[in-house]
């Protein structure tokens, strides 16, 4: 056996000085914080565990930066603190940096470490796979591990442009859970756990899922609002907290906290950087996995550059401008989805509707916008700018709070839309976003039947029932 693949595997075994090493924060000695995904991990892992219930293969897929490896090693955690089974930790990164196939790292493992086959286990192990999809054969080889380690808990981080699109025989088998970007109230759970002296108030766990019944399923504006006033008696002691500086701490949450890897970064132009460098690691390394046949990287970040300064996609524009054809940028678009680097929406219409119109393509997380505009603008961005980012911030919401389909945008030549129409209910809700706004006019002139309005601004501080329509501030919109 190759020596450096002798001492991989040496080191596979998960101990307790490598837990803790990979769950503390070097310098302050503080426990990075978990996420409310990790809820779900728990569970999974605790119920194949104890008593063999499925799912036993789970996939972290998400943006670099979303923190999938921090929750893999905070899974191994809590098996090898209520569990005691053994773990193996595997970075297939290393692993492709050594020349070594994963396949055959498994079969050396059963051989040197196991010293007998998966098939042949008696008691349950985990198995834990960081960035898997660097290996060429990945989904192959997993497949494999799925049907002879039937009692091994098998846990994988790695890119979503290709854990989402895997195989149809691998998807059966895998339950992936998408990591998006943080939710403000994740990020209020990580500043208490990173600065306990300040006895910082999070928000109660009632909350999100109450304001998403309220504000997307109420039969009218009438209902919704009352059902937000149930409510308010605990958003307001989170969002009165003067010691936190709630408008200054949302504000840099949509520029840059909404990533949790950068918590520990204070200086803008670093962070700014490290987004940019997240971009080309996606194009070079992420979607030509995804499409070999495309080499020209250089048009990719044109477009995704383009893209920042305005969301509406015209294929015919863009081709011109890019320097491919039209087929290409639907193509490069579906590809820059798939990588989870955009949202994009479909236009409010029927099937004819949605093939003929142009789509609209939003940022995965406004801090990707913000990085690519400052390239353009420096870090001060024009007011019309700002506002794109809020955009990128409520799609982001919509995505992880409601299902894709029932969320499109209203399009019209030389029309005033609101901004996203919500298919809920007999009819739909017509949803616009402001800027200090409080009209809302673009909803009652809007041509669409619509249950009600929903106007999300910071111009209104608590919900008001205007025109059916509600008025909502966009802090009350950061905790769902």
């Amino acid at each position: 056996m190759d020596e450096n693949l002798k001492y991989y595997l040496e080191n596979t075994a998960v101990t307790k000085p490598a837990i803790e090493s990979r769950l503390t924060h070097p310098i302050t000695k503080l426990r990075y914080p978990t996420r409310l995904v990790y809820i779900h991990l728990k569970k999974y892992a605790q119920d194949f565990l104890k008593s063999g219930a499925e799912p036993r293969f789970v996939s972290l897929a998400g943006l670099r930066g979303v923190g999938k490896t921090t929750l893999l090693w905070q899974t191994a955690h809590h098996i090898y603190t209520n569990h005691h089974q053994e773990i193996y930790f595997f970075n297939v990164n290393t692993l492709k940096n050594l020349g070594i196939d994963l396949h055959i790292a498994l079969e050396e493992f059963q051989r040197h470490i196991l010293k007998k086959r998966f098939h042949e286990l008696s008691e349950p192990i985990a198995l834990l796979f960081d960035e898997v999809h660097d290996d060429d054969n990945w989904g192959k080889t997993l497949k494999i591990l799925y049907d002879e380690a039937r009692i091994a808990f098998i846990l994988c981080t790695g890119s979503s442009a290709l854990l989402l699109n895997s195989t149809a025989d691998l998807s059966r088998r895998m339950h992936t859970l998408k990591i998006l970007p943080f939710s403000f109230s994740e990020l209020l759970h990580a500043k208490r756990a990173l600065s306990p002296e300040n006895e910082i108030l999070v928000p109660d766990v009632s909350i999100s899922p109450e304001l998403k019944e309220a504000l997307f399923f109420s039969e009218s504006a009438q209902v919704a609002l009352e059902r937000l006033k149930k409510i308010s008696p605990l958003i307001h002691p989170v969002l009165n907290q003067t010691h936190l500086e709630i408008a200054l701490l949302q504000k840099q949450y949509i520029d840059f906290l909404n990533f949790p890897n950068l918590l520990y970064y204070d200086d803008e132009i670093i962070i700014t950087n490290s987004i940019l460098d997240l971009f080309k690691r996606i194009i070079n390394e992420d979607i030509p996995k995804l499409n070999p046949s495309f080499t020209e990287f250089i048009k990719i970040e044109r477009l995704i550059l383009r893209l920042a300064g305005s969301d509406e996609i015209n294929p015919s524009t863009l081709a011109g401008i890019i320097g491919v054809k039209q087929n290409d940028i639907h193509e490069l678009i579906d590809i820059l989805a798939k990588a989870e680097l955009l949202n994009v929406l479909l236009p409010f219409g029927g099937l004819d509707t949605k093939i003929i119109k142009n789509k609209k393509a939003f940022f995965m997380s406004p801090s990707l916008r913000r990085a690519l505009l400052s390239t353009l603008y420096g870090q001060n961005l024009p007011e019309q700018l700002k506002s794109k980012l809020i955009e990128d911030m409520i799609v982001m919401y919509l995505r992880r709070v409601l299902t894709d389909g029932i969320i499109s945008f209203l399009s019209g030549n030389n029309v005033a839309n609101p901004d996203f129409v919500i298919e809920t209910r007999d009819k739909p809700i017509l949803l616009e976003i402001g800027t200090n706004k409080t009209s809302t006019s673009q909803i009652k002139q809007s041509n669409v039947g619509y249950r009600y309005g929903l106007l999300v601004s910071n111009g209104v501080t608590e919900p008001v029932l205007k025109d059916d329509c509600i008025q909502i501030p966009l802090s009350w919109f950061l905790l769902l």
